[in-house]
């Protein structure tokens, strides 16, 4: 049970998410792979629903600060223009699927609410990133991408 809290509160972290808390629980803490997978998964999973219930009162504090101000800005700009290309939908959903920092459903939700994305849209488009990143990072972290990434060298 306590593996199973850790990784909750890791894969919760902004910019850590499931890029962090998977290949922490299969490689250090040495849990069953399929349990692993699941706990961090859903876990990644209701970051956004919990970002829309607290975003109102969030946003309204982080708004004051300068840096998150020039964050803002910069986000929306690089999202527009990049995300234009694919659509905001699939766009998106592509945006938080990469498993890289700065790219899962934190920056996700923040994408959608700075381009105005209907909510019950960007909740399934954040969603169906959040399983792509889970699935890639399961992979890399089981030795499946690395394995095939092999062959191909």
């Amino acid at each position: 049970m306590q593996n199973i809290l850790h990784i909750i509160l890791i894969t919760i972290i902004p910019g850590v998410e499931v890029r962090g808390a998977l290949p922490y629980a299969i490689g250090v803490l040495k849990m069953p792979v399929w349990e692993a997978l699941l706990v961090a998964t859903l876990a990644n999973l209701c970051i956004a629903p919990l970002f829309y219930l607290l975003e109102k009162p969030a946003l309204a504090i982080v708004s004051k600060w300068t840096w998150f101000q020039r964050y803002r800005t910069r986000l929306a700009v690089r999202s527009k223009s990049s995300l234009a290309k694919y659509g905001l939908f699939v766009g998106l959903a592509l945006f938080v699927a990469i498993p890289l920092p700065g790219t899962g459903a934190y920056t996700g939700c923040l994408i959608a609410e700075f381009t105005r994305m209907k909510k019950s849209h960007a909740l399934v488009s954040i969603s169906l990133g959040v399983l792509g990143a889970c699935t890639i990072v399961f992979l890399a972290s089981v030795g499946v991408i690395k394995g095939v990434l092999a062959k191909w060298l």
